[in-house]
């Protein structure tokens, strides 16, 4: 905002400003002029003497001053009464009108009684609390106390010169030039405090953003205050000169603070209204400054008697001060209200951007159900502009078999209640009458709410409908559902075909003799009846999810109510898990974890058999999965008070599982390690399917757990199935548990033994140690490169370590999976690179995955490795990756052995069995 003549006022700025910055540095010279001959005046010079005061001359005086203290008092009580309190008011002017008579004597008590008051009410009233939250009303109160202490002094001083309490000066100066003039000291105090404090309140700013109260008019206000004093001096001084010489430098001053204060005037002018006002009074402040130095002097030369300058200064003091407080009051009240009309639009401008711009469809209508308020996201969603949509039937716009819900919605908020909500398809090319060639009109799917919208006097005339798009919502459950459809349709077409190949399996082995051949027809069978139970799983996810209600769409099966004695399920499942195998052939129960039923007497309850049985098979089975060691514990609990449910929960020793994988440990085909290097294999459906079968059943399920305590999974079923649950599932537990029984045969009775084959009497072939989990996958590599390569099969990271710390010659090189339980790929390579400080030329490391994205490679050449193959690979990759490591690593070691010289010589030319494996043990050392 630019000030007068182009000079800026910041508005961020904090404290009092400077607008001409010139005149108010010369106002500030001025006033230490002024204090300087003052102080000069006061020790050189005699004063005149005193006399008695006027009313001698003119008894009507005594009249006028009286006058002039009962209307500052009035001042005082309107102030005061404006910042305090309307008792106080009310206890003045009750006294005003009964005790005139003697309101002269106790006027000056009055007012010392009301400072009083006004001390005890600010923090009584806690309008100390009000000054700090509104800084509108602080410069408003801030005024009122300022005007309050104006009245105060204005009516204590005319008290006290009405009773004669005083001091009265002859006028030196009007005598020594003829003329004749009464000086009443008191009155020049007045003026030295009372002026400086209604400029300075007419110089008012607003507040800076930090609260900091701010004025421009500062310098020029205090330097008024101070060149009355010496022009007190000059009227009764006794020397011409000097008198002359102060009422001069008085009016100097008058003109240098009047720049300062018209400066300020021209600039407050262009504040609306409110500033106009106030250039106003800045105007008429000044013309009666300078009026009152022309009434000053007139009595010098004798122009005018004494007793009527003083008169002049009673009516003129009062209306001086009183014109300026009604003054205040009006432009403050403009300036409020220009205040509340500003923030009153913008208000409304910012809601009809935040309206327009809003991510949700808002529309407005009439009484009559025309379009009145269409904004951005309206038009994004149909297409249709805002300034055709306007006039519009909205009702014409909606689907036809919703119109009628529609109507009731909005002739509810039209009677002024909460007209619900409707779901409609909103498309305005069903508008009859018109059509635009140029316009893409789209329907959009839409759940409005509706409300009644009033005018400023609270009737209601029209309605406001906000909407929430459902066309994106719409097409997501179309495409969910094709997914599941598909994930239904993929895995019955799977299952068949899958049959018959267990089948045909099983029969090929009951005939095979051949042992060899039996192996190998046996560990298909494994894969087949693993890749089944994957199948079954995906099968019972997709017919568990919920059928959608607009849809129709019935679930498969529904759960059988069956009469269930949990007791004897959860021992069957134990005994079935105490005897399973994992797919390497070890027991599914490792050997350092105890697996016990705790499970008290538990009633019947009704409840799918079957479903159940996959419930707690699958929660003790992953128990067994994560727990090393320790103790997995089977527990119960029956609802104390009726019986109406029983509580089964599953408690191990295992890794527990983070907090945030509790938050989506039931999600289908989520793990709590979702990633490539998981040291647990499957597709996170177990969980979920568990979840899905309770829920079913009108129970619940929960976890509590904590990393490196264990978890408890706890499953409250009620004792009698709720009604709703008529819902999907499919096949029950027997062909998963089948599966899984089927598994035990087709596993290898004989330990994993890491051995080595028998040493042929001529150069050894190059050993390869094989890590991977998987037995299948060991004997593909196995027969990949047995023609060509000596290879050792390691199941899992540990035994892996354990075998390249126990052996007397490193391997040639090493294959290594990614995932494993226990120690990942990528753990083992950190562990024999970091740990055991075997280098890439001693031990080519190559990493073998399914996993083929850049992540894991990434990944593999961080953790040590020298190359990474995917799954399923092709023999002639593999064995020229292994070529060209052994010849690298063959290349560093004959490096190696020509630096060692001579010592190392013998044994880098000796074929034998027994000088490679010296050469082996040399290079080992090295």
């Amino acid at each position: 905002m630019m000030g007068w003549s182009g000079w800026p006022i910041p508005q961020d700025a904090s404290g009092d400003l400077k607008l001409t910055p010139i005149a108010s540095k010369a106002c500030n010279w001025c006033s230490a002029v002024c204090v300087i001959m003052m102080a000069y005046t006061h020790v050189f010079y005699e004063y005149a003497d005193r006399r008695p005061c006027a009313r001698a001359e003119d008894p009507s005086i005594a009249g006028f001053m009286r006058m002039t203290a009962i209307l500052a008092a009035a001042g005082l009580c309107y102030e005061a009464t404006m910042y305090y309190t309307r008792s106080i008011c009310i206890y003045i002017y009750v006294y005003i009108d009964y005790a005139p008579h003697i309101l002269h004597c106790t006027l000056y008590e009055i007012t010392c009684i009301l400072q009083t008051c006004i001390g005890i009410s600010i923090p009584l009233m806690g309008l100390n609390r009000t000054f700090q939250s509104d800084n509108s009303t602080r410069r408003r109160l801030r005024l009122n106390k300022k005007m309050t202490y104006v009245f105060a002094f204005l009516c204590t001083v005319y008290t006290l010169m009405a009773n004669d309490i005083q001091v009265v000066h002859e006028g030196w100066l009007a005598a020594h030039h003829g003329g004749h003039q009464i000086v009443y000291s008191l009155r020049y105090v007045e003026w030295v405090f009372c002026a400086p404090m209604v400029l300075s309140i007419s110089g008012q700013l607003d507040h800076a953003p930090d609260g900091t109260p701010r004025n421009g008019m500062v310098p020029s206000s205090l330097l008024t205050g101070i060149y009355c004093a010496i022009a007190w001096q000059g009227l009764v001084v006794k020397d011409v000169y000097a008198a002359w010489v102060l009422i001069a430098w008085a009016f100097v001053c008058f003109f240098v603070a009047s720049v300062e204060q018209l400066a300020f005037a021209l600039y407050i002018k262009d504040q609306g209204s409110s500033g106009r006002l106030r250039c106003s009074l800045i105007l008429y402040l000044v013309v009666m400054i300078g009026a009152y130095g022309v009434v000053y002097l007139l009595p010098v030369p004798g122009w005018i008697t004494a007793t009527w300058e003083n008169k002049f200064y009673c009516v003129f003091d009062i209306s001086f001060k009183l014109g300026t407080s009604v003054m205040l009051i009006v432009s403050n009240d403009l300036a409020a209200n220009h205040e509340v009309i500003t923030r009153a639009k913008a208000v409304a401008e910012d809601l009809e951007t935040l309206i327009q711009m809003a991510a949700v469809p808002i529309i407005g209508a009439n009484d009559a159900g025309l379009v009145n308020e269409w904004n951005q996201k309206a038009v994004e969603l149909t297409g249709l502009p805002a300034d055709l949509a306007m006039g519009k039937k909205l009702i014409h716009m909606m689907g036809i078999g919703s119109r009628a819900q529609a109507e009731q919605v909005i002739g509810k908020a039209l009677l002024g209640h909460e007209g619900g909500s409707v779901e409609t398809t909103l498309n305005p090319g069903q508008l009859e009458g018109w059509c635009r060639q140029d316009l893409c009109l789209k329907a959009a799917t839409l759940v409005l709410s509706a409300t009644p919208r009033r005018n400023k006097a609270g009737f209601i005339k029209g309605v406001t409908l906000v909407g929430y798009d459902l066309t994106e919502v719409t097409a997501y459950r179309e495409a969910e559902q094709r997914k599941i459809n598909f994930m239904a349709i993929v895995s019955h077409e799977l299952r068949s075909p899958l049959h018959g190949i267990i089948g045909l399996m099983e029969h090929l082995c009951d005939e095979e003799e051949v042992p060899s051949k039996l192996r190998f027809l046996k560990m298909a069978s494994s894969c087949a009846t693993r890749l089944l139970d994957l199948v079954m799983n995906i099968m019972d996810m997709a017919s568990m999810v919920s059928a959608d209600p607009k849809n129709k769409q019935k679930p498969v099966k529904k759960l059988s109510h069956d009469p269930v004695e949990l007791s004897k399920i959860l021992d069957e499942i134990i005994v079935l898990v105490k005897n399973s195998l994992d797919k390497t052939g070890k027991s599914l129960l490792k050997k350092d974890v105890e697996l016990a039923s705790e499970v008290g007497e538990l009633p019947i309850i009704e409840a799918d058999a079957h479903k159940c049985t996959q419930v707690f098979y699958n929660l003790i089975t992953n128990a067994c999965k994560f727990t090393e060691k320790g103790k997995i514990v089977v527990t119960s609990k029956v609802d104390p008070d009726d019986g109406k449910w029983v509580e089964i929960m599953v408690t191990d020793t295992g890794k527990g599982i983070s907090q945030v994988a509790l938050d989506r440990i039931f999600l289908p085909f989520e793990q709590e390690d979702n990633s490539m290097i998981r040291g647990y294999q499957g597709i996170g459906l177990g969980l979920s399917i568990a979840h899905e079968v309770v829920q079913r059943h009108g129970g619940s399920i929960v976890v509590e757990s904590e990393i490196g305590v264990g978890s408890t999974f706890t499953v409250r079923l009620p004792k009698v199935m709720k009604d709703s649950v008529a819902a999907a599932v499919t096949e029950p537990l027997a062909a998963q548990l089948s599966a899984n029984k089927a598994e035990k045969p087709g596993q290898f009775s004989e330990d994993p033994v890491i051995s080595e084959a028998p040493v042929p009497q001529r150069l050894l072939k190059p050993k390869v140690l094989s890590v991977d989990d998987d037995e299948t996958n060991q004997e593909v590599v196995k027969r990949t490169l047995g023609s060509d390569y000596d290879v050792v099969v390691a199941m899992d990271g540990y035994e892996a370590i354990d075998y390249l710390k126990s052996c007397d010659v490193l391997p040639d090189l090493m294959l290594l999976d990614v995932m494993m339980p226990g120690l990942s790929g990528f753990q083992v390579c950190k562990t024999v690179r970091e740990e055991m400080h075997i280098s890439q030329f001693q031990l080519p490391i190559l990493m073998v995955s399914a996993c083929g994205e850049n992540e894991a490679i990434i990944a593999s050449l961080n953790s040590g490795a020298n190359h990474y193959i995917n799954k399923p690979f092709h023999k002639q990759v593999l064995t020229a990756h292994l070529s060209a490591s052994l010849r690298l690593s063959q290349d560093h070691k004959q490096e190696l052995e020509r630096a060692a010289g001579a010592a190392t010589d013998e044994p880098r030319k000796d074929g034998t069995e027994d000088g490679v494996r010296r050469r082996r043990a040399a290079n080992r050392a090295e």
